[in-house]
């Protein structure tokens, strides 16, 4: 009980110190004057886009470590790098993106990363007054990048020696993520741990070559794990203390403490101290998913080698505890694995009983070798040597089908996970493992009693704009694909395309309603992901033309679009489509306005639907009195941005869908909006609804 008012108590202090901040009262400003310190530069095209420290706002000054983040917009001439430290005005508002189920929690993430303001800096011209701050490792950085410039892995030694992942673009990020090898590439436990190794071993041999007089009275050992330690922590310190990073040194350092102080390997206390210190330091770092599989990762190898000897055992049993230890972990993470990324790495299971060893014995040693040396040498022949060697085995990877390599389930909830460690413990730890067998059951019980939908209706939540996925048997409709911006970050890129892939959907076909940038933006991208052949159904002339009026049936569900007297404006030029069962029907309208929706109404179509997403998101525009009683809708979806410019869904068509009793929703304030179709009723679910926290503040 004492512990556990601790740990609240520790939450709340450091809620106060590092998370509570609020922007001053306004009033009738529009910018706040600031002082900004470059952590990150998210884009360097312009307009650029970085993450940067606000070490100063209006007249409060912040020390650097407690000091809030903000993501903002910078369209000046300088071009900004990390460190660089410059004073300006900025319009900031309270960081607060969108919210969607299964996808990346952007907000969550910001939290995370004590970003709590994002915006635009107004000023056109910059002066650049410091970027001396994180100075060591941003030349540490550049160094790296000029030793490795000429060779076709840079992006890959970069990663290695700095933990930055910037010279990674996005297919090769998928492409290690697939093959299950992505954690080489993520500065953690591993990686710390070679570093200690290599300094280690290197510093024993020194010593022993060197046959200087040592007083017998010094403990050799701890010398040397003194100047492993000491490599570690500089290694960390130039990777800038990423969390992954810091976690591992901490763990580190505490088994190393245990050990000499207790004269014996006290492996599981060393874990739960080094736990105790993660959380101490950071009690949010329970929201962190690496957090999870580090420490079941390093239990899990614990449990492996305290069960099979491995010193004085043959090259085959070592061979045979490698293999042991990589099944063991691809059992105990998978359930982790399967929530957090809806799949597995199978190509993974095999490759990294080689990657890891080569990894271990043979790169990191060379790299940092070369990275050691460079600064008095050049080691250029060297890295042109093992460089084309690893490209080669880079480009056999790149050569297994897609098929093998990532195995995807969809989503699983985390009472799956929780019961599927539940087993696993019980399968370990108990003599009749039959009782295995218990939550098991329930597991199954629970899945066959489970009510599921027929089909269920998603309307993302996107900001200003519409983008709406239908499932029916695993078969996906998309209606619109959201809004882009700066014509380089696209919602289909972050919201659809995952939601698609999280839940292992077929896309068979898709409608674009018109050509506005709200709606349209992200059909590039969803063209460029391969399913241009989608859209051909609906659009047979191509995409810039008016959607084909038909009816069509999906997966038993009917598909009508309406025709369009062509209004001659991208607005009422829009794809009206009705989907429709036997007990309900969507409709969907693009941004028609009150013209077309009479013009619909005196064409004689049955519209009627109890559930409508309403016209143009909301507008004053749109949902005339007279549609609103052709439609007749229970429930109504208003795709519009929280505190959007312009203020959708407006108040008076609120009022008008009041007056029928329709309950309506947002996706600006509820998030993400799914209603899922029984036979008899229909359910509707909010992001927002099911998942809230009382330390983010909407």
């Amino acid at each position: 009980m004492l512990g556990f008012i601790c740990a609240i108590f520790a939450i709340l202090v450091h809620f106060t110190l590092f998370y509570s901040f609020e922007l001053p009262a306004q009033g009738e400003k529009y910018a706040y004057s600031v002082k900004l310190v470059v952590e990150d530069v998210v884009s360097a095209n312009a307009p650029q886009y970085i993450k940067a420290k606000i070490i100063k706002l209006d007249e409060q000054d912040y020390a650097y470590f407690t000091a809030p983040s903000a993501m903002l917009s910078v369209d000046s001439a300088q071009i900004l790098e990390v460190g660089a430290t410059f004073s300006a005005h900025a319009h900031l508002k309270n960081f607060r993106s969108t919210k969607n189920f299964t996808v990346f929690d952007n907000q969550l993430y910001a939290f995370t990363q004590k970003i709590f303001f994002k915006g635009k800096v107004l000023n056109k011209n910059l002066i650049i007054t410091d970027t001396k701050r994180n100075q060591h490792v941003i030349a540490y950085r550049h160094y790296i990048k000029h030793i490795f410039k000429e060779s076709k892995l840079n992006w890959l030694y970069y990663t290695l020696l700095t933990g930055d992942k910037s010279l990674m673009n996005f297919e090769q990020k998928l492409t290690m993520q697939t093959l299950g090898l992505s954690h080489l590439l993520a500065i953690s436990g591993l990686h710390i741990s070679l570093v200690f190794g290599f300094a280690f071993f290197v510093t024993r041999s020194l010593v022993s070559h060197a046959r200087i007089r040592i007083k017998q009275t010094i403990n050799l050992a701890t010398c040397y794990s003194l100047m492993g330690f000491i490599a570690a922590f500089v290694y960390v310190y130039l990777s800038d203390f990423i969390v992954s990073a810091t976690r591992a040194l901490i763990m580190l350092g505490c088994y190393l403490l245990l050990y000499y102080l207790a004269k014996q390997s006290l492996r599981w206390r060393s874990i739960l101290y080094a736990l105790v210190l993660v959380l101490m330091i950071n009690p949010f770092n329970v929201l962190n998913p690496g957090l999870y599989f580090s420490f079941l990762a390093v239990v899990i190898i614990f449990i492996v080698i305290t069960k099979v000897p491995f010193k004085g055992a043959s090259v085959i049993a070592k061979v045979g505890m490698l293999c042991a230890i990589q099944g063991a972990l691809f059992i105990g993470l998978l359930p982790l694995s399967l929530y957090f990324f809806n799949g597995v790495s199978l190509a993974g299971l095999v490759l990294n009983l080689i990657a890891i060893p080569l990894l271990a014995f043979i790169i990191m040693p060379l790299l940092l070798v070369v990275a050691i040396l460079s600064s008095v040498i050049d080691m250029s022949l060297i890295v042109s040597l093992f460089d084309p060697v690893l490209y080669f085995l880079y480009q056999q990877l790149m050569a297994i089908p897609p098929g093998w390599r990532w195995f995807n389930v969809g989503t699983i909830t985390l009472d799956i996970v929780m019961f599927s460690y539940v087993i696993m413990l019980l399968l370990y730890l108990v003599k009749f493992k039959w009782l295995a067998c218990i939550p098991l059951s329930v597991l199954l019980v629970d899945s066959y009693f489970t009510s599921k939908s027929d089909w269920q209706v998603n309307i993302f939540d996107v900001g200003h704009g519409l983008m709406v996925l239908l499932e029916k048997d695993n078969n996906a409709l998309i209606y619109d694909f959201g809004p882009s911006y700066f014509n380089r970050f696209s919602r289909t890129r972050s919201i659809l395309l995952p939601y698609i892939k999280a839940n292992n959907l077929n896309v068979a076909t898709a409608i674009l309603s018109h050509q506005d940038n709200d709606h349209a933006g992200g059909v590039k991208h969803f063209i460029e992901a391969g399913f241009e052949s989608t859209l051909s159904t609906f659009h047979p002339n191509g995409i810039p033309s008016l959607c084909k009026t038909m009816t069509m049936d999906f997966y038993g569900l009917k598909i009508q679009t309406f025709s369009s007297i062509t209004f001659n404006n991208n607005n009422d030029d829009s794809c009206v489509v009705k989907i429709s069962s036997a007990q309900h029907s969507v409709l969907f309208t693009g941004d028609i306005s009150k013209q077309r929706e009479h013009a619909l109404i005196a064409a004689g179509y049955n519209l009627a639907s109890n559930v409508l997403i309403s016209p143009h998101h909301g507008s004053g525009t749109s949902s005339s009195s007279e549609f609103i009683a052709a439609v007749n809708p229970k429930v109504v979806v208003h795709s519009s941005a929280y505190k959007g410019q312009w203020h959708f869904p407006n108040d008076e068509v609120v009022a008008r869908f009041n007056k029928i009793g329709a309950a309506q929703y947002i996706t600006g304030q509820q998030g993400q909006i799914r209603i899922k179709f029984y036979s008899t009723n229909l359910h509707v679910e909010t992001a927002r609804g099911r998942e809230s926290y009382w330390f983010i503040k909407d």
